[in-house]
């Protein structure tokens, strides 16, 4: 009588859904929540974007630093460095022209690459909602009040763009974090927030401009190339340099916030590590 050996079944790997935490999920989005509306309130002094503007400052901090140098440190370092007798002494321009920056958009992108898609855009379209209704329950979110006519601000297109700026980034970083990704995912927020809110702004005068009897005639719509110059041209340069710095501050947070949503991912590999050492200890 011959024995027959079948071959073992090929097990057919089946995929484990990952079980997420309904309150680590709630708590990043009042985070994100919290974040946004710090930024809101957040005004920086920086100088004008322009060429000679930029100059101006970097000269008047040189000279800033070489003023502040005592003379006999001076001398002393002359003594072992003679070429610092040569340089020659920076004298601080006579005028800066500064502006005020708001850093909305770079915390947006922080938000949405670290808590990802969709909990940053619920966050962020949760700080909108809470911004037109927070006046009837004595709240105000917005620097400029907020309320259900705040659609008229100049502003309220690049809120809208946030909105779609927190997909953008979260949906592009979702499944890795290379730096193309990241490249793609900064360049796409960039772009959600000022060309939706360019749009909205020129949007809405040509919408208010045709539609007869509406009654409603924005402050600002005289002021719309000024507008567009303080919510876009002076504010990208520091939105793209901020949004850099906001990825690379966000690298490590992302991870802590995956381990609050899935926090049997962590426990899993924690596992598997626990039992590789055992077999490994007993060989």
């Amino acid at each position: 009588m011959q024995l027959v050996v079948l071959p073992p079944k090929e097990r057919i790997p089946t995929r484990r859904s990952v079980r997420k935490s309904i309150v680590g999920q709630v708590i990043l989005v009042m985070l994100g929540i919290e974040l946004l509306f710090a930024a809101t309130f957040t005004c920086l002094e920086v100088p004008v974007p322009a060429g000679k503007n930029i100059r101006a400052s970097v000269e008047k901090a040189i000279a800033v630093v070489q003023a502040s140098i005592p003379q006999q440190l001076k001398e002393k370092a002359a003594k072992y460095v003679p070429a610092i007798n040569n340089v020659p002494q920076v004298q601080a321009p006579a005028e800066i022209r500064y502006s005020i920056y708001t850093p909305q958009t770079p915390v947006a992108i922080f938000v949405g690459y670290t808590l990802g898609w969709p909990i940053a855009t619920i966050a962020c379209a949760t700080f909108l909602v809470m911004g037109l209704l927070g006046p009837f329950f004595n709240f105000h979110p917005f620097a400029s009040g907020g309320g259900v006519n705040y659609y008229l601000e100049p502003g309220f297109g690049y809120l809208l763009g946030m909105v779609a700026a927190t997909w953008a980034v979260g949906y592009i970083t979702r499944n890795s974090r290379t730096s193309l990704n990241q490249a793609l995912a900064l360049l796409a927020g960039l772009a959600a927030v000022h060309v939706i809110g360019l749009a909205y702004l020129l949007g809405t005068c040509v919408v208010l401009a045709v539609v007869e009897g509406s009654g409603v005639q924005p402050g600002w719509q005289q002021w719309l190339f000024q507008e567009f110059r303080n919510l876009s041209w002076y504010q990208l340069p520091y939105d793209a340099l901020f949004g850099v710095l906001a990825v690379g501050a966000g690298f490590p947070v992302r991870w802590l916030s995956g381990r609050l949503i899935a926090p049997d991912i962590g426990l899993k590999k924690d596992g598997l590590k626990q039992k590789e050492y055992r077999e490994l200890m007993e060989d």
